[in-house]
């Protein structure tokens, strides 16, 4: 099966961090990286945080670390 990329999104590190290991914990199927916060120049004074990842249907996956 085919892959589907994830892109989690918010004003707060908090928020996406805390989103991020509910859907870990309800769907191994996935892999996330860690928040980051955005770069683009044009929101200099406003960056969201970002996790991106992937999931993979059928498929239970080994992360690096939780």
């Amino acid at each position: 099966m085919s892959k589907v990329k994830i892109r989690l999104m918010s004003t707060s590190k908090a928020d996406v961090e805390k989103l991020r290991k509910h859907f870990l914990k309800k769907h191994p199927q996935a892999i996330l990286s860690h928040p980051r916060k955005g770069s683009n120049p044009k929101y200099a004074d406003a960056q969201k945080w970002f996790v991106y990842g992937d999931y993979e249907f059928g498929k239970i996956r080994r992360r690096r670390e939780d």
